[in-house]
């Protein structure tokens, strides 16, 4: 513990004068070790390998795959094709509905006697 006591100060001591007392020597030691200093600041590149590696091809699968092929297609494709069955129903069924009770009444007997017919004949 003492040990890493005394490296975190000797750490903040080097910053300390480094970034506060001779900020032109920060600079010169960017310039000599350049290569370095671009790894650091760039943190390693995780972010952009992560990017890269995960975020990127799920967000292609995302789109192509799932937004396009399976909501665009399947979902509303389903509640699409729901709302023409029931509108192409709704014509039809229009049509038998006149308003006549004459006609209510006709097709109620006439339901009832093939409904009868076809459990008599069996």
């Amino acid at each position: 513990m003492g040990v890493s006591v005394v490296l975190a100060l000797g750490g903040i001591g080097i910053a300390s004068f480094f970034f506060l007392k001779r900020r032109e020597a920060a600079d010169a030691m960017a310039q000599r070790f350049s290569g370095l200093h671009r790894l650091l600041v760039g943190k390693y590149f995780v972010d952009e390998l992560y990017n890269a590696v995960v975020v990127q091809p799920i967000k292609n699968i995302s789109t192509v795959f799932l937004w396009r092929g399976v909501d665009a297609g399947v979902i509303d494709g389903a509640v699409n094709g729901t709302g023409a069955v029931v509108r192409g129903t709704g014509s039809a069924l229009r049509r038998l509905q006149t308003g006549s009770v004459r006609v209510y009444a006709a097709s109620l007997f006439l339901g009832v006697v093939l409904v009868l017919g076809y459990y008599l004949s069996r």
